[in-house]
Parts: structure tokens; C-alpha cells; sequence
């Protein structure tokens, strides 16, 4: 009942069992819930999103820089 007065709304989420593995292994290497941890991960989502919007560069933009990155630090 405390999660309903700060704005907090209960929702399915479905998620292929790997993924769901995956992350509460990750939530767990963190101590957190996987609930805290989902939601943490979209928050930091929505930010980056946010982010990229207001200086005009896209997802698509940021993975393509991030390979050729990683690309140049394998060649030197």
C-alpha cells in the first residue's frame, strides 16, 4: 500500500527466462531486487534517451560510434 501513495502502478512484465536469469543474477551481484534493478535500468534508459534528444544524436549513431571504437582500440 506505501508503493500506491508515491505514484507506484503494479504491472506485468514478460520476460524470456534467460533474460529474467540474467538479471537477477546481475540484480543479486548488486544487492538489489530485480525490481529495483529493472526499474534503475530504465531510468538510466530513459535519461540516455533524453540525453541523445536534446543533443541531437541517435541510439543508431551512439552504437555505431561505439564500434568503430572499439574497432580502432583492437587495431592499436
Amino acid at each position: 500500500m506505501a508503493a500506491r501513495d508515491q505514484g507506484f502502478q503494479d504491472f506485468v512484465l514478460l520476460l524470456p527466462a534467460p533474460l529474467r536469469d540474467r538479471a537477477e543474477e546481475m540484480a543479486s551481484r548488486e544487492s538489489l531486487s530485480l525490481n529495483l534493478f529493472i526499474l534503475t535500468a530504465i531510468a538510466e534508459k530513459l535519461q540516455r534517451a533524453q540525453l541523445h534528444n536534446c543533443l541531437g544524436i541517435s541510439e543508431r549513431d551512439e552504437r555505431s560510434a561505439a564500434r568503430n571504437s572499439a574497432g580502432n582500440l583492437l587495431i592499436h
